[in-house]
């Protein structure tokens, strides 16, 4: 197989009959414009022409780009093969429909499937709704993790039901932030735990070679832009493999690896490449609009309305008030999304949190609003961890569908989906549920 890296997480994978496309974002902003690409996309239309089929890994914008896929051409989106994960609902499939793609093939989790005569592809849901995408291809195995927070079962499961794994593309930096309000004493310490994630991947699979990717990204915006001090860079990450006697292959935005030939890449001219880009490249950092209290509220109000039609009420209870400082507004506020409630405090009052006007708005007026926010770094937290967490856990559900009163629970597609995800699933609940309060 030959697979170029295009930008963030998007690859250009050419087997031997065969060309799949992976999760493109070649312009503009993701997660309500907290993140820029970086270093910039080396995609060019043309290259639609080779591609016979398109990967969507989950519905994040960095890998479901709604302006980059609205981008190609229709006569594209009239032939091309869209693969996305099987779950419990048709929201996906219906935004695929919407923007024009014709062909949408859904695959059962951790099942492999033939796409031509001598390609095979494999997608595995991890966690909420992360998937990854294995390649099979002349005795090559290729394992696309980008998102996916694999622990040791997760890569046991991956080896029963591959066989091996050659080659593994793995996120190599911080791709948001639990928010901690402290956070120099929190990021240096996340930033090594995803290194540390990535050899654990690369020894639990058996893997010949790890390719760092799907970071490639700055944090744009005044209230994040503090988190470029922390991120790893692919330079660091391959000393601590090369420390560690471990393969890893760091490509930059353009370059292709040929699997046949892995020792073909020169791997220091590409971190060169990284280091000048980080070095000399320039990062400009926006300053988000002005949302006023009043607009503030009435989404808080709608969300509030719309989760008591769908959750238990004593689920919602959990969802007390707090109190957030809104920095850009001046402001300091008590907000309650079980009652929908906003009022407006003394601004001296210790504070829970701090969130600008515009990301605390967007975590409101859409049901992704609130996991933005974190993806993008745009809250911290100094109190109130507990209550917080389940505002998150809330709101995760909402977005991905899984309602929770029994009207809604024990539908076909539910059950269809909990059966699916049986396997695994609850070792990746408990493993994300870990992961949220470190």
């Amino acid at each position: 197989m030959k697979v170029t890296f295009i930008s963030q997480a998007s690859l250009l994978i050419k087997t031997s009959d065969c060309t799949i496309l992976t999760d493109p974002w070649y312009m503009g902003t993701a997660f309500n414009d907290a993140w820029k690409l970086l270093p910039a996309s080396a995609w060019d239309n043309s290259m639609l022409d080779q591609v016979d089929h398109l990967w969507i890994s989950h519905e994040h914008p960095d890998h479901f780009h709604i302006p980059t896929l609205k981008s190609f051409p229709q006569a594209f989106k009239d032939r091309v093969i869209l693969l996305f994960q099987k779950n419990n609902t048709d929201k996906m499939p219906n935004a695929f429909r919407k923007l024009g793609f014709k062909n949408i093939r859904l695959l059962d989790n951790r099942k492999i499937y033939p796409v031509t005569a001598e390609t095979r592809v494999y997608v595995s849901q991890i966690g909420q709704m992360d998937s990854s995408l294995a390649v099979l291809n002349k005795g090559c195995t290729l394992l696309n993790l980008n998102d996916c927070e694999a622990n040791a079962i997760d890569c046991k499961n991956f080896l029963k039901d591959l066989g091996k794994v050659d080659y593994v593309f793995n996120q190599f930096s911080m791709a948001g932030y639990n928010g901690f309000y402290d956070y120099e004493n929190h990021l240096p310490g996340t930033a090594q735990t995803i290194i540390n994630n990535m050899i654990e991947n690369h020894r639990d699979l058996g893997a010949k070679y790890s390719i760092p990717f799907a970071s490639n990204l700055y944090f744009c915006t005044e209230d994040n832009k503090y988190m470029n001090d922390f991120g790893n860079t692919p330079g660091k990450v391959y000393d601590r493999f090369h420390k560690e006697n471990l393969g890893m292959i760091v490509l930059f935005a353009g370059e292709t690896l040929d699997t046949d030939h892995p020792e073909a890449h020169n791997t220091i001219e590409s971190i060169a490449k990284y280091d000048d880009m980080y070095a000399h490249g320039e990062k400009i950092i926006d300053t988000p609009p002005l949302i006023q209290l009043d607009k503030i509220h009435e989404a808080l109000k709608k969300r509030s309305e719309q989760l008591h039609t769908k959750f238990p009420r004593w689920i919602l209870k959990k969802l007390q008030p707090v109190i957030v400082r809104i920095p850009d507004l001046g402001k300091t506020v008590e907000l309650c999304l079980y009652t929908g409630e906003l009022k407006e405090i003394d601004k001296g009052t210790d504070f829970d949190l701090e969130i600008y006007s515009q990301p605390l708005h967007f975590s409101f007026e859409t049901t992704w609003g609130l996991q933005t926010m974190g993806v993008g770094a745009r809250f911290r937290i100094k109190s109130k961890h507990g209550v917080w967490k389940w505002y998150r856990i809330v709101t995760s559900l909402n977005n991905a569908e899984m309602y929770l009163k029994l009207k809604y629970l024990f539908t076909k597609d539910n059950i269809a989906f909990v059966r699916a995800r049986m396997q695994g699933g609850l070792n990746q609940l408990f493993y994300q549920l870990k992961r949220m309060e470190a």
